[in-house]
């Protein structure tokens, strides 16, 4: 294998950034999707139930926990993001770049749990 120019080192670094922004869009996505389920929550606490007619919202606080839940889950989806971002540096300029699942798959379990949760939620809060 031939010694890397310079154009092959500064490629990897700019993927290696443009993985890490496209992990940040994903945490923060994550964390709007989590704010909105927790304002959406409390604005329907606050609505009188005149307004809603025969509507009950359900009186739980699930929502605002799986919110809370989602925005955690996005700040981890950042920190662990700019940590691999550095791990990867770290292992560029040693030239030795392993590749490893364990953030994928972390977060892709969080984020199903919370998926599953609300989807109980939802058919619990539809039936009741």
């Amino acid at each position: 294998m031939s010694p890397k120019n310079d154009q092959e080192i500064m490629n990897e670094y700019l993927s290696n950034e443009r993985t890490l922004l496209a992990w940040l869009r994903t945490g923060i996505g994550i964390m709007v999707f989590g704010f909105v389920a927790v304002k959406f929550s409390l604005f329907l606490k606050q609505v009188p139930t005149k307004h809603l007619g025969e509507t009950v919202p359900p009186n739980s606080n699930f929502t605002i926990y799986l919110g809370i839940g989602l925005l955690i889950a996005g700040a981890l989806t950042i920190l662990l993001s700019y940590l691999r971002y550095m791990h990867t540096i770290k292992l560029l300029k040693k030239g030795k770049y392993q590749y490893s699942t364990a953030m994928l798959t972390f977060i892709t379990m969080m984020l199903f749990v919370l998926s599953i949760s609300l989807i109980a939620y939802l058919i619990i809060a539809a039936s009741a």
